[in-house]
């Protein structure tokens, strides 16, 4: 029998907003400090879920679960656990799914680590941003190299088979020497997943401001490609997939939740600050008057944590806004997204072929069994190479 209704998403990114504090460079929905809200947050996310689970007809669990922030990793092991449960209960979690939660090396102690695992959890996206400690209070990080190694001995130790690293690089005033070192000591630990991220000027950020003002620097576009590059051609020798513009596997070992993304998909967002994207008869199941003619839903929660409780505690859900999204919106995110990765996207037109072609002229892309790629300088030139194609 055919159920009655949508299926819902599934993956679920689920956001946990609490920070030791609020590093410069962060422009994420974060609440610095706020213990006392803890348990009050994670009962408003049960409601939330709740919510959402109660929309949905065809119940089919998830298969990726990412627990982000903030700094999930702050909450204490019980509500964690608590949390996921609730995810369980709600949703669904299937056997064998992909449960991510992001941590930072202060919150990772044994007890810690061993109580996350036994909740669920089997794979940890650990922030260790760098392996220098003069580039750690540049940039406001609460642990140093030590302890950032130290936190993955310790997950090692607990059982963990699936570890994800962070590492920032273009770093203002620091040498490309910096960053190079602190990957070749990651390596040493065989990450099965890296993130490597550019250290961006957000607007709002105090390194915004900081930049504004004069006081710092940010790197030269050469300079930070070039630490880019080294990075992807020390990756690959080293073994690791280059699958994402910032992301590195071991084989087997692609963050399937962030591929969802990076594909299009559907996904739930629960908790502050959170954004979902979901199919068009979900979103009206949950009361939001979608035109005729849209492709999928974007949805966005209150970033304010305060504000989200509230909103929660009353109306059941943290919904701060929504926007249909078009059909020609739908094929550039295609370009944009499928560019950043290996596969590249198929040409499906005549027009396609034709752009292609004369990218590929320029250097900027190759086309190779109807699929287009990104060369390097294509890489460097993404978007605009992708505004092109999308026409």
């Amino acid at each position: 029998m055919t159920p009655a209704g949508p299926a819902g998403p599934r993956a679920l990114y689920l956001h946990v907003p609490f920070c030791e504090r609020l590093c410069p460079y962060c422009d994420f929905a974060v609440h610095v400090g706020g213990a006392a809200l803890h348990r009050r947050y994670v009962d408003a996310v049960r409601s939330e879920l709740e919510t959402v689970a109660a929309a949905v007809a065809d119940r089919r669990p998830l298969t990726s679960v990412f627990v982000g922030g903030g700094t999930p990793s702050r909450l204490p092991a019980p509500l964690l656990q608590r949390l996921l449960e609730a995810v369980g209960s709600a949703l669904g979690i299937a056997g064998g799914a992909e449960v991510t939660l992001e941590a930072n090396p202060s919150d990772v102690v044994p007890a810690a680590a061993a109580a996350w695992l036994a909740a669920g959890v089997t794979r940890v996206s650990l922030g260790v941003q760098s392996l220098d400690d003069d580039v750690l209070r540049q940039l406001g990080r609460a642990h140093d190299a030590a302890a950032a190694l130290g936190a993955i001995r310790v997950l090692r130790e607990a059982g963990l088979r699936h570890l994800s690293c962070d590492l920032i690089y273009a770093i203002p005033g620091r040498p490309a020497a910096s960053f190079a070192a602190g990957l070749e000591q990651l390596l040493e630990f065989h990450p099965e997943h890296l993130s490597c991220y550019e250290l961006t000027v957000e607007p709002g950020t105090r390194l915004h401001r900081q930049v504004a003002r004069g006081l710092v620097r940010p790197l030269a576009p050469a300079a930070a490609l070039a630490q880019h590059w080294g990075a992807v051609d020390r990756l690959q020798r080293a073994g690791y997939d280059h699958y994402e513009v910032s992301n590195f596997a071991r084989p087997g070992e692609r963050c399937r939740h962030n591929l969802v993304y990076w594909r299009g998909g559907l996904y739930w967002g629960i908790g502050a600050g959170a954004h979902g994207h979901l199919p068009v008869p979900l979103a009206r199941r949950l009361g939001l008057e979608v035109p005729a003619g849209t492709a999928s839903v974007r949805l966005w929660n209150h970033r304010a944590t305060p504000r989200y409780l509230g909103q929660v505690e009353r109306d059941g859900h943290g919904r701060a806004g929504w926007e249909g999204v078009r059909r020609d919106q739908r094929r550039l995110e295609r370009w944009l997204l499928g560019l950043r990765r290996p596969e590249g996207v198929r040409l499906a037109t005549a027009r396609d072929r034709a752009e292609a072609r004369a990218l590929a002229v320029a250097a900027l892309v190759t086309v190779v069994g109807g699929r287009v790629r990104v060369t390097r300088r294509g890489a460097e030139l993404l978007d605009q190479v992708a505004l092109r194609l999308a026409g």
